[in-house]
């Protein structure tokens, strides 16, 4: 299995209906691509989406649900994940209602133990992606604190996202190691800043292909491998130009930084 991985939001302006979708797989195994982070799309079943990737020895890591539909739908995800031939279940964000205070994301972090425990005894791991937001600080403590603190490390792993690290003001390679034996994904994309234009204090930055921007990808990497990270997958929210082009740039500087 590749330790590099895409996840297929990056594409989805070239695959929102099954004839692109399929155009798009064939694509990403041209460049390289076998394994994906992906959800069922609207206009297939999960079935089919097994055949497809099979077809095309490309493999899902992980399946996807929401917080708010976990607990109800165990048995919808253990059949995906068999489909899909994955221990993984990653989910989405803290909801709107409780990012406003402490108390939220202590809520949001109990309920995550219990979504973890009860995907545990189907077989699943649980991993929460967070982005910058989390960074949020309540007085002396800040959401992603939280949500590290109380949850289970049994029951809760997490996806870091090395972009959105740097955007809450922290060095991923070593706010990484907050992670340790809690991380099997990393989502990676590069961190560029553009030229300015307009008053200083707006510094512009913008996604970019790993190794194309301002990040420290020795030390990430060194921290990554120190910590587990199994898998490192390519996330580039926002594309300008070919997203191809984009993926595949991505792709041949991991190899260059020593990843297969």
């Amino acid at each position: 299995m590749s330790q590099i991985g895409l996840q297929m939001y990056t594409m989805r302006h070239v695959s929102g209906d099954r004839e692109s979708f399929l155009k798009t797989l064939d694509r990403l195994v041209e460049i390289g691509i076998e394994d994906v982070q992906i959800s069922v799309p609207a206009f297939m079943t999960c079935g089919e989406l097994s055949e497809e990737l099979r077809q095309r020895k490309m493999k899902a890591d992980s399946v996807f649900c929401s917080t708010v539909r976990i607990l109800d739908s165990l048995d919808q995800i253990r059949r995906e994940a068999e489909l899909l031939h994955t221990d993984v279940l990653r989910t989405d964000s803290i909801p709107a209602a409780l990012r406003k205070d402490a108390a939220g994301y202590r809520q949001f972090a109990s309920d995550l133990n219990r979504q973890g425990e009860a995907l545990k005894k189907i077989g699943l791991a649980y991993m929460y992606h967070f982005h910058a937001f989390e960074f949020v600080s309540f007085g002396d403590i800040r959401g992603i604190d939280i949500l590290l603190g109380e949850t289970d490390p049994e029951l809760v792993l997490f996806q870091p996202d090395v972009f959105w690290l740097t955007s809450a003001g922290t060095e991923p390679s070593d706010f990484l190691w907050r992670f340790a034996n809690r991380a099997r994904y990393m989502h990676v994309k590069d961190y560029a800043i553009r030229q300015l234009e307009g008053a200083i204090e707006n510094v512009p930055s913008h996604f970019a292909p790993v190794g194309t921007g301002n990040l420290n990808w020795p030390g990430i990497l060194k921290t990554a491998e120190s910590i587990g990270i199994e898998r490192f997958v390519i996330e580039q929210d926002i594309v300008e130009g070919d997203v191809f082009a984009a993926v595949k740039l991505s792709v041949d500087n991991l190899k260059k930084m020593g990843l297969s």
